[in-house]
């Protein structure tokens, strides 16, 4: 999937470069497009809706759908293979995509669905009473809770839907384990790795609730070819009652970010479904992965005078990457924001250099196969 660049509304901004394929809708604004959030962002592309569709659909048709923003219904487009769940909760319909991100529709969930004849949503209801349609697919797993009436769903996106239904249908091509409060089932086949907590609970992806089965236990039934181990603190906390260990395939860490210790920052572990840290030293963790497959970016304040990142490892000044997973990149005044699937750091190289590293790690890879990253 190559880069495209896609100039401000304002004209003021450096541009931004971002795979097309990452874009799950965009709605018509006064001053261009305003495109899906990135970690919070959004961004006005000053092209019109249509042009902008043409560049980015590629051989996924975006469908045309009426948005909901500030009481108004405004014209866009979604990616079908992008929504996971789809629920209406006082009249507004939410969309929820498998990357994490909410969107409100003027329309019904029904007028929706209608528009997508070729995608078969689920319905289940949750415990406080909205029908919730779901892509089979998307469910990564289900665990009973405590009052064994109500089920957790977990989905890719790691969002849960609590209900007191049960399809054995749904569930009928996943694994089941017997944990403290019931049968559990999920998808062994797409799990990339898992956490402990200290009372030995396991959570698959951090989303699917295995209460009271061990590590041992869950790599006999998820075996992980390449365990890579390290442990991590709840964000904030620093305590040690809320340690998680984490064990992951190896092939799923696609970045590494050091940051500043002495600020109490841990090291950023970035995986498809969830953006991690770890307490760990920076040396343990990478000792554990295949460096080769990474692209090895600057953080360092050589050079920065005021505007050096303050969460910078002055000890380990770099960044690694795989080359898919950098999803968009924007320069700034104190280098360049790399945008991953589940989180965003500050590089020194720019945007054109970060490129052309891209196309160095292909060649490595792949010879003979290269395409414009520029697209």
């Amino acid at each position: 999937m190559t880069f495209i660049t896609l100039p401000y509304s304002s004209g003021d901004r450096p541009p931004l470069h971002i795979r097309p394929g990452t874009i799950d809708f965009l709605l018509k604004e006064e001053d261009g497009t305003l495109l899906n959030e990135l970690h919070g962002r959004r961004y006005l592309e000053s092209r019109s809706i249509e042009s902008l569709l043409s560049v980015i659909q590629g051989d996924e048709p975006l469908v045309e759908v009426s948005f909901l923003k500030s009481s108004t219904r405004v014209r866009g487009y979604i990616r079908p293979g992008a929504i996971e769940l789809i629920t209406a909760v006082g009249g507004v319909t939410r969309v929820h995509t498998s990357r994490d991100r909410d969107c409100n529709l003027a329309e019904s969930p029904s007028e929706l669905m209608a528009r997508l004849p070729d995608e078969a949503f689920d319905c289940v209801h949750s415990d406080d009473g909205q029908a919730v349609y779901f892509r089979r697919d998307r469910l990564l797993g289900v665990s009973p809770l405590e009052c064994s009436s109500i089920y957790a769903y977990s989905f890719d996106s790691r969002e849960r839907v609590y209900s007191g239904q049960f399809e054995p249908s749904w569930v009928t091509d996943m694994t089941a384990a017997q944990v403290k409060r019931g049968r559990a089932f999920f998808r062994a086949n797409r799990m990339k790795g898992f956490r402990v907590d200290q009372d030995g609970n396991s959570e698959l992806h951090g989303a699917v609730m295995l209460a009271g089965l061990s590590a041992e236990a869950v790599l006999k039934v998820c075996p992980i070819a390449h365990p890579v181990s390290f442990a991590q603190c709840a964000a904030g906390q620093g305590g040690t009652e809320y340690r998680y260990d984490w064990v992951l395939e190896r092939d799923a860490i696609h970045a590494i970010v050091p940051r500043n210790p002495g600020m109490n920052w841990d090291t950023s572990v970035g995986v498809p479904f969830l953006g991690l840290d770890t307490i760990d030293p920076v040396d343990k963790l990478l000792a554990q992965l295949d460096l080769a497959s990474f692209v090895r970016l600057t953080r360092s304040s050589a050079g920065r005078g005021p505007n050096v990142p303050w969460e910078y490892d002055p000890r380990h000044p770099w960044a690694y990457y795989r080359p898919e997973s950098i999803l968009a990149m924007e320069a700034r005044d104190d280098g360049t924001a790399i945008a991953t699937r589940t989180s965003s750091h500050i590089v020194d190289e720019t945007p054109e250099e970060v490129l052309g590293a891209l196309v160095g790690a292909a060649c490595r890879t792949c010879p003979g196969t290269i395409s414009d990253p520029q697209g």
